[in-house]
């Protein structure tokens, strides 16, 4: 069943300056295409090899990056003015009650609440992150055979030691996915 997109009031994607893909050099970021087809491309033009542990390393590193782009950094929360920043924990709370939104789960007013709903609900966070980037509607899988074939494919891999890396929002929306 597929979950809520992007707010409506959403202003789009954030500038290609503050994305990953803006930090190489000779490296033209297309803030508007998937993460898959943007990471490809940078893949390539850095000779990343796909499968081998450095693609993979920087797979995950551009992946965090994403996701805290979309979903944690200040000028994605909304709702606050341009010289109120934001305590640590407040903008924490906010991005974890943005990523509940984004897969029709009620936010709770609590970062161990929503991380548990988020623990609890099948959904890839490479479309977590297209949502934002490209308007794509997140799929939220009932089924978790379907979620773990469709999320174990070869190019979905990330690196389990960068993903658990602090501030830790990419290990808090990981599945086990061994049977």
């Amino acid at each position: 069943m597929p979950g809520l997109s992007a707010d409506e009031g959403d202003e789009g994607p954030p500038p290609p300056s503050q994305s990953h893909f803006a930090k190489f050099e000779h490296f033209t970021p297309d803030d508007a295409a998937s993460f898959d087809d943007e990471f490809a491309r940078l893949a390539s033009s850095q000779q990343w090899v796909p499968g081998s542990q450095e693609y993979t390393r920087q797979r995950t590193i551009a992946i965090k990056e994403e996701l805290e782009l979309h979903y944690f950094s200040q000028q994605r929360l909304g709702n606050i003015n341009e010289d109120e920043e934001l305590s640590g924990e407040e903008k924490t709370l906010q991005g974890y009650q943005a990523l509940c939104r984004e897969v029709g789960i009620d936010p709770s007013d609590s970062v161990a609440e929503c991380r548990r709903y988020l623990k609890n609900t099948l959904v890839n966070i490479i479309d977590l992150i297209d949502a934002r980037r490209t308007g794509k509607r997140v799929e939220v899988w009932d089924s978790f055979e379907e979620f773990r074939a469709y999320t174990l494919q070869d190019k979905k891999r990330i690196d389990l030691r960068e993903a658990k890396r602090p501030p830790g929002y990419l290990a808090s929306l990981l599945q086990r996915l061994s049977v």
